[in-house]
């Protein structure tokens, strides 16, 4: 009876070990599953954001006089700007202004 009982405990503890083995060789491809997945969906509410972004730009154009002119050009272009995905440059060193 002691013999078989020791030879139980073994199996257990192999069984544990390669349990304990497949998971933490499924966990890199679990979390990299994961990461693709959250990237799918921040692409997704960016693209949903950027739609917005360009429907109010698109509206505000359209609702545009001729006769207001440049303030409004001056506002759509900002509009259009915070649709981009590069900051606006705000200081150029070549220009010599000193920065």
């Amino acid at each position: 009876m002691a013999d078989d009982s020791s030879e139980i405990v073994k199996e257990q503890s192999e069984s544990v070990a390669a349990t304990n083995l497949k998971t933490l060789g499924d966990g890199p491809s679990f979390y990299t599953n994961l990461a693709y997945g959250n990237a799918v969906a921040n692409q997704q509410a960016m693209n949903q954001i950027n739609l917005a972004i360009v429907s109010k730009a698109a509206e505000s154009i359209l609702a545009t006089d001729p006769r207001e002119g440049g303030a409004d050009i001056a506002g759509l272009m900002q509009l259009v700007k915070a649709a981009q995905t590069t900051p606006p440059i705000t200081a150029n060193p070549i220009a010599g202004n000193g920065v």
